[in-house]
Order: structure tokens, then sequence, then C-alpha cells
């Protein structure tokens, strides 16, 4: 695995990019001379490890949510961030002159709903949904909607389908994810809410909705507390040894978040 990762980093980081007073990686080696923070338990955290090797426990910082990475660059704690291309975008899009996403994604991969191990029924019940809202466009429609715009729905606005005569579905998610999942009040929205909600409702089940830590995700379905996580949750070799995954929904990416040249970090 650690090879594969080095290879896709090369590739990716080969050209080497200038940002933020000087810093430079031309390599997946320079990010040896950095400190990296990305969210606990993603896969970022696994590729921090690899490129910093044994200096991690030193360059290495992990947080709870994607937001709070950022708050860590912004102010001077890490010097560069690792996460999935989305919510980067999100984040640039909030501080366009302070926050600047590295040209070439660090990997490419796919996102799933995951299930406890044996759960076969739901997992064919959940593929079906999925098929018919990809194939009737109202996923990408979703998705759309909240890529140009993240703030593009209420808690309200999304139909949980309160009393549905199959029961409970519940789902696992992690709050701090836009535009996949996002918590309002006391509610939450998101391309990953309204996709599961969709869901279903084709399963006429009624969606329940408990947030996680993201690296308590794994642990919350294989011990049946919820039926399924969904949260940007990348496929990988590594995850599908203790969890089923649905067919994939989204592409998606790893990339670097640094800060934009000659902005000053936060005291």
């Amino acid at each position: 695995m650690k090879k594969i990762l080095t290879a896709v980093l090369i590739m990716a980081l080969s050209a080497g990019v200038c940002f933020a007073d000087g810093l430079n990686i031309s390599k997946p080696g320079d990010f040896v001379n950095y400190k990296i923070g990305t969210q606990r338990g993603t896969i970022a955290e696994g590729l921090a490890k690899n490129m910093l090797g044994d200096k991690a426990k030193e360059q290495l910082t992990t947080y709870e949510k994607a937001t709070d990475v950022v708050q860590a660059l912004k102010v001077g704690k890490i010097e560069c961030a690792i996460m999935d291309e989305a919510p980067a975008i999100q984040f640039h899009k909030n501080d366009p002159e302070i926050l600047t996403i590295l040209p070439e994604p660090l990997t490419v991969e796919q996102y799933a709903i995951g299930f406890k191990q044996g759960n076969k029924e739901l997992l064919e019940k959940v593929n079906k949904a999925l098929a018919e809202i990809k194939a009737d466009g109202s996923l990408e429609a979703i998705m759309l909607k909240y890529k140009e715009d993240p703030t593009a729905a209420k808690p309200e606005d999304i139909d949980l389908h309160k009393g549905a005569k199959g029961g409970k579905l519940y789902l696992g998610t992690e709050s701090g994810f836009p535009p996949y999942d996002i918590k309002v009040g006391d509610g939450y929205t998101g391309i990953d809410i309204e996709m599961c909600a969709l869901i279903a409702g084709k399963l006429d089940m009624e969606l329940e909705i408990i947030a996680y830590p993201f690296d308590s995700l794994f642990m919350a379905v294989n011990s049946g507390k919820v039926d399924m996580i969904c949260a940007g949750i990348t496929v990988n070799e590594e995850r599908k040894l203790f969890t089923d995954f649905s067919d994939p929904y989204e592409d998606a990416k790893q990339v670097g978040l640094v800060l934009t040249k000659d902005y000053k970090a936060a005291e």
C-alpha cells in the first residue's frame, strides 16, 4: 500500500508547487519538512503518515473535524493540510485570499456507504435504491445543488419520511464535512444526508441521523448502533476487511491545502 501511495504522490507532485512564504513541494519527500494537519481517522491521515514516516509523531497533528484542520492552518499550528477535494473547495470559496489548493490531486478514490459485515439484505436494498436515484438524475441534482452552495437547504427542507411503515433506518454520519455532511442547528443537511433520505424513502423507512467523530463511525456500524454510515467515506482494501460497502456514489480526490503566498498566519 505504501508503495502505491508513494507512486501516486510522485506523479501528482512532479511539477512542484511554491506557496506560503517560500514553502516548496516538488516531490513526496518534501512533505517531511513541514507540519501537516488532517482529520482523524481519514485517508488523509494515512497519506500524511506515509509521507512523514518516522517524523509523523512530531509533524502530524490530527483533528476531529475538517473545520478544525483549516483553523489550525490559518493560525499557524500546521503548515499544510490534506483533505478531500470537495470540502477543500468549500473552505477555499470562503477564504479565497487566505487558502490555496495545490493544483494536482494526491489520490483518486471513490465514496460509498458502509455496512456491518454480513448485512447483505440491507446492502442489496440500498444498492437498488442508489441505482434508481442515479438513473433518474436526482442524486446528480443534489450534488450540483450543494457544491454550488452548501447552504442551499435547511434541515426542515429534507424529507426524512417520519412515521414510514418500514421503521427506522439509522444513519451514522460526521457533521463537519461540507458539502456532504453539515450540522445546522439541531438538524443536518448535505449531499450524504439528502442522498440517504432519498434511499430511506425508496425503502419506505424513516431516516434517523446520529453524528459521531469520523474515527468512531466504523465502530458504530459494526457494533450495531447504526444500520449504515455515510460521511464521504473512501473505499479501500483495509476498510473492506471489516466493513461492507455499497456501490460507489461519487469519485473523489485527496488534495493539499495551504496558505496563499504572502498571507501571514494569525498570531
